[in-house]
């Protein structure tokens, strides 16, 4: 695939990120004036975040190097952070009361485009074999489970199935940035491939540890969340 369309296509995945998260705090607040202002604050933060991500990452100072660990890092640790103060916060125990548990769980089938994203960009020889499914990253079993699982949830509540597969969605998220750090020039580097990780700290590539990946990680928590406040024991299933 043309490097542009594979550009096109991720940059895709992140607006539609984008319409997520506004889509989740619509269904949060009920009052129609309340609803404005939280829309209007929740874009501005995410596009003012996005448009900082990308002066950092054309200004260069996001790109590894030997000698210290990744700087792209902080750009994650910034967002799950925030991804935290969200979710354990108002803000995701409304998100948790008005969007149904299916919901939380289907729409991380976008998970399935990000792993095609990565698996063009090694196609392409700019991103490592070893961040896709043909490598070591198992993530996109995470995006193609997620329909039956909400469906299953949808036909029968069941905690356990619901905490299981959000906490398996979370070590595999985990274990694919663990594999990145360990493929960036850096003192933590263990794979050394050709190309390394560093792709991840160019425009827009810099919007997956940037956005993507907190999305994807607030979805888990926020379903857990879920799980444990409002699925009635009177209808769990054994796992």
């Amino acid at each position: 695939m043309p490097q542009i369309l594979v550009d096109a296509l991720f940059t895709s995945l992140v607006l539609i990120g984008v319409v997520l998260i506004l889509r989740a705090v619509s269904s949060a607040w009920l009052g129609k004036a309340t609803r404005g202002r939280a829309l209007a604050t929740v874009a501005g933060l995410i596009f003012g975040w996005l448009a900082l991500t990308s002066v950092l990452a054309a200004s260069g100072v996001l790109m590894p190097s030997p000698d210290r660990p990744p700087p792209n890092g902080a750009v994650l640790a910034v967002v799950l952070i925030g991804v935290c103060v969200v979710v354990f916060g108002p803000v995701g125990r409304r998100i948790v009361a008005q969007v149904s548990p299916p919901a939380l769980i289907a729409y991380q089938v976008f998970r399935v485009g990000v792993e095609l994203v990565l698996w063009a960009l090694a196609a392409n020889n700019v991103g490592p074999t070893l961040l896709t499914f043909e490598g070591r990253n198992f993530d996109i079993l995470v995006g193609l489970s997620a329909p039956l699982i909400a469906w299953l949830v949808w036909k029968r509540p069941n905690r356990t199935l619901v905490i299981a597969w959000n906490i398996t969605g979370m070590l595999i998220l985990g274990s694919v940035l663990v594999h990145a750090v360990l493929a960036s020039p850096g003192p933590f580097q263990k794979f050394f491939v050709t190309p390394d990780s560093s792709i991840v700290a160019t425009w827009p590539y810099v919007w997956l540890p940037g956005l993507l990946v907190p999305l994807a990680m607030a979805g888990h928590l926020l379903s857990i969340r879920q799980a444990l406040q409002t699925i009635p024991e009177s209808k769990l299933a054994s796992a």
